[in-house]
């Protein structure tokens, strides 16, 4: 007779478990690491284009370079928000709007900008030194993100 059984033996049940249970420890901390480096992208592009629309604030508004050239002038998250353009962070929160901002200065014939950005999850701290840049080098910015 002949053996009408179709199926897998338990050993070989075990043998295909085992070796997805080894693909998952091995894959899952990839992906969540390269989940959390392209929201830490997310974040600092977001600081970027709040440098960028702080460049353009300053460019079309005579008073606030005026400002920025004697004192300093800085631009709250609101100011920097006016369109909607960062409804929310890289995490799905919402900038700190008492804690964003970007403050223009103005050095050795150009200007600076300061930026402080404070998420649902992460920051970028406010250290005068590196985070402040040229604006002949927007595309440059080194600040130190905290997960």
């Amino acid at each position: 007779m002949k053996n009408k059984n179709k199926g897998f033996t338990l050993v070989e049940l075990l043998a295909v478990i085992t070796v997805l249970g080894i693909l998952t420890m091995i894959a899952v901390p990839n992906v969540l690491s390269t989940i959390n480096n392209n929201k830490k992208n997310s974040f600092l592009m977001d600081a970027k284009r709040m440098v960028a629309k702080a460049n353009e604030l300053i460019a079309s508004n005579k008073d606030d370079r005026n400002l920025a050239k004697s004192s300093g002038k800085t631009y709250a998250f609101a100011d920097l928000n006016q369109k909607d353009e960062f409804p929310n962070d890289a995490d799905g929160g919402s900038f700190d709007l008492n804690n964003t901002y970007v403050k223009v200065t103005f050095s050795n014939n150009s200007f600076k900008y300061c930026i402080k950005v404070v998420g649902s999850k992460r920051s970028i701290k406010d250290k005068t030194t590196s985070n402040c840049i040229d604006s002949s080098n927007l595309t440059g910015i080194e600040v130190v993100v905290d997960n």
